[in-house]
Parts: structure tokens; sequence; C-alpha cells
């Protein structure tokens, strides 16, 4: 009983202490253009462009801010299809958006989920 209660312990407080951590993903839309495109919340988890380009797609990116240990990896999901890094280059088609998070497993064995971050894009369709 001794055993499993501070086996029980030691996982309660890794599963705490990962979560207790404060990254933050967030995103940058860069509209085409250089007279008629406007962005909104660059650099945070909401970000937004429109232009005038008639185009389907410009590009963004998500990336991770406040990172306060070394990372030993990068998973990321959703529309970020990169294979690491603390940053991740992507396509926003638009009116349709992109989305991602990311799982941050750190040098010192814990990890953690960030938030979802959203980028929305349109154009003069």
């Amino acid at each position: 009983m001794k055993t499993t209660m501070k086996a029980f312990t030691l996982l309660a407080g890794t599963f705490f202490a990962s979560s207790a951590l404060s990254a933050e993903l967030v995103c940058d839309v860069y509209p085409k253009g250089n007279t008629t495109n406007h962005t909104w919340g660059n650099g945070t988890s909401h970000c937004d462009g429109i232009d005038m380009s008639f185009g389907n797609s410009t590009s963004g990116r998500f990336y991770l801010k406040n990172v306060t240990k070394p990372i030993k990896e990068v998973q990321w999901s959703g529309s970020a299809r990169c294979s690491g890094g603390t940053s991740c280059n992507v396509t926003i088609r638009a009116y349709a958006g992109a989305s991602a998070s990311a799982l941050i497993l750190y040098k010192d064995g814990t990890w953690e989920r960030t938030n979802t971050a959203y980028a929305t894009y349109e154009t003069g369709y």
C-alpha cells in the first residue's frame, strides 16, 4: 500500500507539473500585396488577414511563445504539418482558415500540450 501511494503521488505530481507550464501557441497571417492588406491579432492565438488579391490562399505561421525550458521535441497537429521545430509555416485557405496545436516534450522529461491557435484569411472574392 505504501509503495502504491508513493507511485500515485509521483505520477500525480508529474501530471500537474506538466500541465502548469506556460508555453503558448500563436499565429501570424501574411496577406498578399503591399497597399491594401490588413492583419489583426498577429502574435496572438486568433489572427486574421484580409487583402484584395483575389487569390485563394496566403501564407501564415504558427509558433511557440513563452517557452521557459529546453525543448526535446515538438509534435504539431491540425493544419500545422511540420516535423518539429518551434514554428511551422502553413498555407491558409481563403474563408476556410487553419488551426493548430502542439505537444511539447521537454528535455527534463515533462510535457505540455498547447492551446489551439486559429488563423483566418479573407480575400476579394
